[in-house]
């Protein structure tokens, strides 16, 4: 008999097979206090060295995304900060090995699991891969075996490991369902790139049996247990009108992003580390839109030297190819700490000490980034992005800084480009408002809407109690992209979009008839975009936008791009 069950899908496809589950092993550790401190650092040391010497087997017998998810997997591995707060327990307070490294990795992941940017949080899932291995590695644990597993498996489990992944033969893989998870984990990541349905978030997917048969639709989230062969006949007619879209798809990959009627945009990546650049031209990204450094930042024990940053920079604009990529300057405060520098507890953190206003009360820090994007800048088309602008008087400050860090390059004898367009993020409701004025002072605009809803509505984003009130569609939100599109018009620069919206199908009409000029988002939305705006007719969609700013409220504005939608069949 039928039983279904749901979770979020996030690789698209249909799989059919048998359930593998993989059973999360927690290994046992107890705490205990050691007199031989120094042989049980060594203990620690040598057990660490056998996990990166496994991980880079791995790595060697990996190819494509899988390669470079576990190559950067060894980079973090290979930090000397991991093992920091381990060796501090053991050598100053005298706790066991195993102990000290299961409280110093969990720490660590916590650190990371408690900021709301997706990309930082999926962090937090590798630490504590790499802690469970290190301590596997001490009691000498078998682990699952995944290298033997028969054709047109289902992988069931909590949560799957990337070192975990790494094993699996991907051509013997039907699906991925897990309990947890989201869609920027490496698992997710992985899946998509090798076109294996995955469903995430599938809360009772515990309760299949091993070798139970499955059928799953990773697109919309649907598994089910014991399928008919009508339910089994149903699925392969979607998975075929799938694959003959994703086909038709393939023809937008080096296509102008323009609409029937002339009109041209450009369609960037977002990406947060330089080996996602390649994910972002196999996509066909005409440039990267958002860079996050804070990367950089983030997975240090150390503040990033002028040298580490400088090697990071000149990575991905050389893999850029010579296509443009903004970078924004450090964003950190808010929910994004460092676990090296403690910023002081602040009763409203996302209204506090945060992103530039931390670049301009902490010169040295703004100078040494700063210093290491002008001397990449020779490496490819860099433009420099500043975020949580709010006023002329920071653009201004931020400029002359800018003009002091290029007199001492010039003074020491450094080549950069002293061109690099300088832009601001419009993510204030104050930044809108003044959008004429602080066009005059930048090369570019770029819309974050994520904090522009955010600081318009009062709403925070990561509040569950109140999510309903957080909508792009809000006319107030609406107006403020308006006036930041028009201000950056009348100063003739472009005016982009890295926030979510900018990728968000319904929404795509009316951001072409209020004029937006570039469009940056996750890779793998790039080609289903650049498909939408070449069906768009400019006209058409400036007429939307008329009506849309006549409307009033959130639910006449979804209603609107809604009908549009349907009426032109997008």
């Amino acid at each position: 008999m039928e039983q279904t069950l749901y979770g979020k899908g996030v690789s698209k496809g249909i799989g059919i097979g048998k359930a593998k589950i993989i059973e999360t092993q927690e290994v046992g550790v107890s705490e205990f206090k050691i007199e031989d401190t120094e042989n049980e650092w060594h203990f620690l040391q040598d057990c660490y060295q056998k996990v990166i010497q496994e991980t880079e087997t791995l790595v060697n017998g990996a190819t494509g995304t899988q390669n470079e998810i576990m190559e950067a997997y060894v980079m973090l591995l290979k930090d000397p900060s991991l093992l920091a707060e381990a060796k501090k327990m053991i050598e100053q307070e005298k706790y066991n090995a195993g102990y000290a490294v299961k409280k110093s990795f969990s720490n660590l992941a916590q650190h990371f699991e408690e900021m709301k940017d997706p990309y930082f949080a999926t962090r937090a899932s590798d630490i504590l891969d790499m802690g469970n291995r290190i301590i596997a590695q001490m009691v000498q644990q078998e682990e699952i075996d995944l290298e033997h597993l028969e054709d047109h498996t289902i992988l069931i489990g909590k949560e799957i490991t990337a070192s975990q992944i790494a094993k699996v033969n991907l051509q013997q893989i039907a699906g991925i369902i897990l309990q947890e998870g989201n869609e920027n984990s490496h698992v997710s990541i992985m899946a998509r790139t090798n076109e294996i349905p995955t469903i995430v978030g599938a809360r009772d997917c515990m309760k299949i049996q091993d070798q139970e048969f499955l059928a799953m639709d990773g697109e919309c989230g649907e598994i089910t247990i014991h399928p008919s062969e009508e339910t089994i006949t149903q699925l392969r007619k979607r998975q075929e009108k799938w694959l003959d879209k994703k086909e038709s798809l393939k023809q937008y990959l080096h296509k102008v992003s323009q609409t029937i009627d002339g009109r041209k945009v450009e369609i960037y990546a977002n990406i947060g580390h330089p080996q996602d650049m390649k994910k972002a031209l196999e996509n066909g990204a005409e440039g990267v839109g958002l860079f996050r450094s804070e990367f950089l930042y983030m997975e240090s024990d150390h503040m990033p030297t002028e040298e580490e940053q400088f090697q990071a920079y000149q990575e991905v604009l050389k893999s850029a190819n010579g296509k443009k990529v903004i970078i924004r300057t450090l964003d950190i405060g808010g929910d994004k700490d460092l676990k090296y520098w403690q910023l002081e507890p602040e009763e409203n953190p996302f209204l506090g000490y945060r992103a530039i206003r931390i670049c301009l009360a902490e010169p040295s820090i703004f100078k040494t980034q700063l210093r290491a994007l002008y001397r990449a800048s020779q490496f490819g088309q860099l433009a420099i992005m500043f975020p949580m602008i709010s006023s002329l008087d920071e653009i201004r400050e931020v400029k002359k800084i800018v003009k002091e860090t290029q007199i001492e390059l010039e003074k020491s004898g450094e080549n950069f480009d002293s061109h690099v367009p300088l832009g601001v993020m419009i993510e204030i409701p104050s930044s809108a408002l003044m959008a004429k004025e602080l066009a005059k002072e930048c090369d570019f605009f770029s819309i974050g809407t994520n904090d522009l809803i955010q600081y318009t509505l009062a709403v925070e984003r990561g509040n569950a109690k109140i999510e309903k009130l957080y909508t792009k569609y809000h006319p107030a939100v609406i107006r403020f992209i308006q006036m930041a599109i028009e201000g950056a018009h009348q100063a003739n620069i472009p005016c982009g979009m890295c926030g979510e919206a900018a990728a968000e199908k319904i929404f795509i009409p009316l951001l072409m008839g209020l004029g937006l000029d570039e469009f940056s988002m996750n890779p793998s939305r790039i080609l289903n975009t650049r498909r939408l705006i070449c069906k768009l007719e400019e006209k058409s969609c400036q007429e939307l936008a008329n009506q849309v700013l006549q409307l009033k409220t959130a639910k006449e504005i979804k209603d609107c791009l809604i009908a549009y939608k349907q009426d032109h069949h997008l």
